[in-house]
């Protein structure tokens, strides 16, 4: 008896993820090339479901779709990738560690900052221009900043 094979759309609704992330995983090389149906259609069995299940767990640990793939591709054909993963999260927390330590310096730099502003808009008068932006040149430009950066624009902030 050959095991059940799934379209795209059923993969999808089983494994929470959408058709279109289904299809660019296997370009990638993520969940391996779907077997065709006759009228074309990916099939795949049930087994997939785990790659896929995986994928959305270590994107949430720092795991890139790169590195992923080839943990998946170790794991298919017949190398244990377990000490490679150990790596990776390894690494995944040095650099966690360091950006951590790289936040704690900037925000207390901006907090040193937002003190002299809020002294120098209590000095001023009223409407006057304050260039507050002066006081920044001062403070570190960090992979930690410009990740700030890039997620205020993400949530559509100025």
């Amino acid at each position: 008896m050959s095991p059940q094979k799934l379209t795209v759309s059923q993969l999808a609704r089983i494994a929470g993820v959408g058709p279109d992330s289904i299809r660019h995983y296997e370009r990638i090389g993520l969940v391996p090339k779907a077997e065709r149906s006759p009228a074309g259609y990916r099939l795949w069995t049930a087994q997939e479901v785990q790659y896929l299940k995986w994928v959305a767990s270590a994107k949430r640990a720092g795991f890139t779709l790169h590195e992923l793939g080839e943990i998946f591709r170790m794991y298919r054909a017949g190398s244990a990738p377990c000490r490679t993963v150990r790596d990776l999260l390894q690494q995944k927390l040095a650099d966690l560690d360091r950006d951590i330590d790289e936040l704690s310096n900037l925000r207390t730099e901006l907090r040193g900052v937002f003190v002299r502003w809020k002294g120098r808009l209590r000095r001023a008068s009223s409407g006057e221009f304050v260039p507050l932006f002066d006081d920044l040149h001062n403070v570190p430009v960090t992979q930690s900043t410009a990740a700030l950066t890039r997620k205020s624009r993400k949530r559509g902030k100025p």
